[in-house]
């Protein structure tokens, strides 16, 4: 995944020269496409940050379609990805999804290395925690810094997972094991791109000053959990449907000895997505509804954000705010015990073609995605000065509202499922953010 926030020039070369085709066959179908064997897409990443500076980097996805008897489906995925920012920003990931790697079972297996120097952090439950957004815009006379909304992270996950279809039945079950090692800490000033004060303060600073946050998690820790749960999946495809619903129930649990800090805890985390073809499998209306509420324990603040899941689109599953989550919003804007979102898509690609032995297809789609705090996180006021709450400096005395976004995107698909995804998104309140540009790969659900 690439993202681009606000302030970001986009300079992004959508470039998929390079497919090959390297099976020995061909069988020829005169009624519909297939592919056979091996192919592969090559996407270079070309990008501009004002902190970070220039991006740089590749991204391929290799797919193997076996005799082509189950295209559009794949045995095997192999997606692979690495990008850098000249300022020390790093993603390294590889992600597999087969099968035919264990009998009558789906097997992913992902890998992620993401040095993040300027990771968003807003606070905690929404509204609750305010935005500032002229504090990070230097053309404002309220500007304090670029990063006061920043912190560095450093997340190196390992995520396993298997799903096994139940004979003659749309339903499944599925299991998995998940890894982090999070480092976290405040931003490297010394290698960020603008000239920022080495003495400018950070959210993140001064919740750790104010004992917001506790000394054990502060600098991140080690943590794992396992997940567990059934789903029903009736779609009419995978990367592009056009009928049917995919709904998942997953309880998370994290005993002790998976953390370096004692934590445990129990999340339960709900997914409904639905899609209605509107006409000719060419006009799609897709919705997703998403629900996660901490059953007992507590979670560290860094993994607040994270949402469970089985398999991942992207190189991260994490938000209410983002490219995979809320189009527009800043970053983990909502983060919370307990959030519930909702994305609505309006699907409509026109063409569809057939050009160096590939199947091609262009799309559009317009959007809007919610948000809101459902569970609170439990804020440790006690430290933090009595001014900085009565005159709503970072804190509001009033509940979470919901949170909105609009937007617009592009999609270049090949074979059904290499798709190089590109959303616009705005948030609807300045209190969330300005507007966000990302590009990425896949529909979003």
């Amino acid at each position: 995944m690439i993202y681009m926030n606000r302030n970001r020039l986009l300079l992004l070369l959508l470039v998929l020269a390079i497919t090959l085709r390297l099976t020995a066959e061909e069988k020829k179908d005169t009624t519909s496409f297939r592919k056979e064997g091996f192919t592969f897409g090559v996407l270079p990443v070309v990008a501009y940050d004002n902190d970070l500076g220039f991006q740089y980097g590749v991204l391929t996805n290799l797919y193997w379609y076996g005799d082509g008897s189950e295209y559009p489906k794949y045995d095997h995925s192999l997606y692979l990805e690495c990008s850098r920012y000249v300022a020390g920003t790093m993603l390294l990931r590889t992600y597999l999804d087969s099968r035919k790697l264990l009998p009558g079972l789906r097997t992913t297996i992902d890998f992620t290395w993401f040095n993040d120097l300027t990771m968003d952090f807003t606070g905690f439950n929404g509204r609750e925690s305010l935005y500032h957004r002229e504090w990070e815009d230097e053309d404002s006379e309220e500007y304090r810094t670029s990063i006061y909304y920043r912190h560095s992270r450093r997340m190196a996950r390992l995520m396993a997972g298997v799903r096994k279809d139940i004979e003659n039945t749309p339903f499944y079950w599925q299991a998995g094991l998940t890894l982090f090692n999070m480092k976290i800490g405040t931003v490297d000033k010394s290698k960020l791109k603008s000239d920022v004060p080495q003495d400018a303060t950070t959210l993140y600073e001064q919740y750790c000053k104010w004992n917001v946050l506790r000394e054990n998690e502060r600098r991140g820790g080690v943590d794992g959990f396992l997940r567990a749960g059934i789903g029903i999946d009736t779609r009419q495809g995978e990367a592009f449907s056009t009928g049917g619903i995919w709904s998942e129930l997953l309880l998370s649990v994290a005993p002790r000895f998976f953390s370096n800090h004692d934590n445990h805890w129990v999340k339960l985390t709900i997914y409904h997505r639905q899609y209605f073809d509107l006409y000719k499998e060419k006009l799609v209306l897709a919705y997703r509804l998403g629900v996660q509420h901490r059953l007992s324990g507590r979670q560290p603040f860094y993994l607040l954000p994270h949402w469970v899941t089985n398999t991942l689109g992207s190189a991260t599953s994490q938000g209410l705010g983002g490219a995979k989550t809320m189009r527009g919003l800043v970053r983990n804007r909502i983060v919370a015990d307990g959030t519930a979102m909702g994305n609505i898509e309006l699907r409509w690609v026109p063409i569809r073609f057939q050009w160096l032995k590939q199947h091609w297809s262009l799309g559009f789609n317009a959007f809007s995605d919610l948000g809101i705090t459902t569970q609170g996180y439990d804020v440790n006021f006690e430290d933090v000065p009595k001014d900085m709450i009565e005159s709503h400096f970072d804190f509001s005395s009033s509940n979470d509202k919901l949170h909105a976004s609009t937007g617009l995107g592009v999609k270049i698909g090949m074979n059904s499922n290499f798709v190089v995804s590109a959303d616009w998104g705005k948030a609807l309140d300045a209190n969330d953010g300005a507007s966000g540009f990302y590009v990425q790969m896949n529909w979003l659900f």
